[in-house]
């Protein structure tokens, strides 16, 4: 990789950021024979997953236990049996806890704990595999990854089944930009389609509008009801749309590549979570390996995963019941989350249809 294409050159914010180490790559630096760009994202995502998990040690300690105090804290995770959403968990979750559970046993304690660890660790290994696949996905662009790697929403919600959906994004984004479409390439389409399908299912599937939804804000504002049939009919409507415009502006600007593909797929996925009856604030896993790949920027990126983030924070009270009215009224600060969570992707799809080629 040459100098000019390090993101301390091509990246403003990357480059403000460096100048805490001494500034940007210069042309005459030299390289680590080890160090490879792939090999730092590793390393990268090593050390997210690492503080994530250590994020959850106010719940570790307790073991998960009590009615709120997951949520009080920001630490709860579906893994400990601690959802956001009412939904039911994908169907191979089951048979994964209980394995983990059959591991965990001779550990000490052997409890909620050792189970959480056991799946922990597959889903480390999982989330190591994504980012192999989107440092491959362009060879002239493999620090692209790095939006995924040191991506702070990946560090707050990767203990979730949503990381195994967004491996499956993963598979399908690396099948769909080899040159060698063969028997990999068909292969990985096969599997990451079940893996996205069956593990991002409760996101379209849940019959009644869910946490973080903005059918739920509408019933509790306006206390306006819309049915499920007519909730896919404008979910169907809205992605058409945005699908339309992405293709429009590929074509407009004759691009081409990885990011070109990711982006095309981000504005109609967006327009999925925008309107999906269920949205709790793991799903936003469910964008983030397209958002890497589109290669947007950190500035882009930083933006809508700060959306996310105070989402999540403001959802986690809310489920707490630290948010609820003292005088039994509407909860006003959960409509807040939901609005700055949708303003986060709607500048996400637009951000990418502005994007050049790069």
């Amino acid at each position: 990789m040459r100098a000019d294409d390090a993101p301390t050159q091509v990246d403003p914010v990357v480059a403000t950021l460096s100048e805490v180490v001494g500034g940007p790559l210069g042309s005459h630096a030299g390289h680590h024979p080890w160090w490879s760009p792939q090999r730092v994202l590793l390393a990268t995502t090593a050390v997210v997953l690492a503080a994530g998990m250590a994020s959850r040690t106010a719940c570790a300690t307790s073991s998960w236990s009590g009615d709120t105090q997951p949520y009080a804290r920001l630490c709860w995770t579906e893994l400990a049996g601690v959802p956001a959403s009412r939904g039911s968990a994908p169907w191979p979750a089951s048979g994964l806890t209980r394995a983990a559970e059959r591991l965990a046993a001779p550990l000490p304690g052997g409890d909620q704990v050792a189970t959480v660890a056991v799946l922990g660790l597959l889903l480390a290994a999982l989330a190591l595999v994504a980012t192999v696949l989107l440092a491959r996905l362009d060879g002239s662009s493999p620090w692209a990854a790095a939006g995924w790697a040191a991506a702070p929403v990946l560090a707050v919600h990767w203990l979730s089944w949503d990381l195994v959906a967004a491996l499956g994004v993963c598979l399908v984004l690396w099948a769909w930009t080899v040159r060698d479409r063969g028997t990999p390439a068909l292969l990985a389409t096969a599997v990451g389609g079940f893996l996205l399908v069956t593990f991002a299912h409760p996101v379209l599937t849940t019959s009644t509008p869910d946490t973080g939804s903005v059918w739920l804000v509408l019933e509790q504002a306006a206390g306006a009801q819309q049915g499920r049939a007519a909730r896919l009919v404008l979910m169907a409507v809205l992605v058409a749309l945005a699908a339309v415009a992405a293709r429009v502006v590929v074509r407009r600007h004759e691009l081409d590549g990885a990011a070109v593909a990711a982006r095309t797929v981000l504005v109609p996925a967006v327009a999925v979570l925008l309107l999906a009856p269920s949205a709790p604030p793991e799903a936003a896993l469910l964008l983030l390996p397209l958002a890497a790949a589109a290669d947007l920027g950190w500035r882009d990126l930083l933006l809508w995963q700060g959306c996310e983030l105070v989402s999540w924070a403001i959802t986690g009270w809310y489920l707490a019941g630290l948010l609820a009215p003292s005088d039994g009224g509407d909860p006003r600060a959960y409509w807040v989350a939901v609005v700055i969570r949708c303003a986060g992707l709607i500048w996400l799809a637009v951000a990418a249809l502005r994007a050049r080629a790069t």
